[in-house]
């Protein structure tokens, strides 16, 4: 299925030999196609409204450029994945002999457990299939897949031509090789994979982001900060390290040379102390939209 190509100063890659169909071409799908193209893949970027279609392909084709230009990308790659970009209106026309699918339509089990159907009908019995989702249940999305096993979530943080990471999620009938498949697909396009080992809402990303938020939020409905130094507080202070490794290395290498252990020792009781004033609320705040939209810039704080 796959063929490793070397490249110019850049480590080898796997290059999936089979097209690629991405179903949906709004910002995360053409996205997707870009990043696809711009590695010289045959692409198909499929939408069943033509207007979206036609701004989709147009977003792919500038974002593929924009990567050679800033040197992100092989502009022979772009030119070959360029050529071959096609645009599909019919679902059947784009995943015929398609060996890896990316699914990435509107948020819906209704509107992608129907891609799901309709990819097992149309697609080789071979084909990967992902989906964007940000946290729907790949094993409920599984239930309308001819084949559930190759079928698990793909998710990338947008925009996925850019931002590195994509969140490889099995459902309940995913099979291991669709998994690891999977993530040798992703490497060989530029991606960084994580691997769950179950599924869970929100995956890895978005749970811990969500989790961050609502503290954000629970601190200026309290009246400790306000919206403006809220985010301050993260942007110019953690989120400057987390950017550069995860909270289990930093605090590793915060604790000198007793690693994580001196600091869990060294931290557990203010650290649980934090976590016990927290706030766990399981649903927003009824005054939380304007609270915290009164205070974003230029809007009255």
């Amino acid at each position: 299925m796959y063929t490793k190509r070397r490249q110019p100063q850049r480590r080898n890659i796997y290059h999936f030999t089979g097209p690629v169909a991405v179903i949906g071409a709004g910002v995360t799908g053409a996205s997707w196609a870009a990043l696809f193209a711009a590695h010289g893949l045959f692409v198909r970027l499929h939408d069943q409204n033509p207007q979206r279609l036609a701004s989709g392909l147009e977003r792919a084709r500038k974002h593929a450029i924009f990567l050679a230009d800033h040197g992100m990308a092989n502009p022979k790659s772009v030119e070959v994945g360029l050529r071959t970009l096609k645009p599909c209106t019919e679902l059947s026309e784009a995943v015929d002999g398609a060996a890896f699918v990316q699914e990435a339509v509107f948020e819906s089990y209704e509107v992608k457990g129907a891609v799901f159907e309709a990819v097992g009908r149309y697609a080789p019995r071979h084909a990967l299939i992902a989906t964007s989702s940000s946290g729907l249940s790949i094993s409920r999305m599984q239930t309308a897949a001819r084949y559930p096993e190759r079928c698990r979530a793909g998710h990338p943080y947008n925009p996925p031509h850019l931002i590195p990471l994509v969140e490889i999620a099995p459902g309940e009938h995913t099979a291991p090789e669709a998994v690891e498949a999977a993530q040798q697909f992703y490497e060989g396009v530029g991606k960084t994979p994580v691997v769950l080992k179950r599924e869970v809402p929100g995956y890895l990303a978005n749970r811990m982001s969500a989790a961050l938020w609502r503290e954000a939020i629970n601190l200026v409905l309290d009246g400790v900060a306000s919206v403006a130094d809220v985010d301050r507080a993260i942007h110019l202070g953690p989120g400057l390290r987390w950017a550069v490794m995860g909270p289990h290395l930093l605090y590793h290498l915060g604790g000198g040379e007793g690693g994580i252990r001196y600091h869990i020792e060294h931290l557990r009781d203010a650290k649980e102390a934090i976590w016990q004033d927290l706030d766990d609320w399981k649903k927003m705040p009824p005054e939380t939209t304007e609270t915290l939209e009164r205070g974003l810039p230029g809007r009255g704080e």
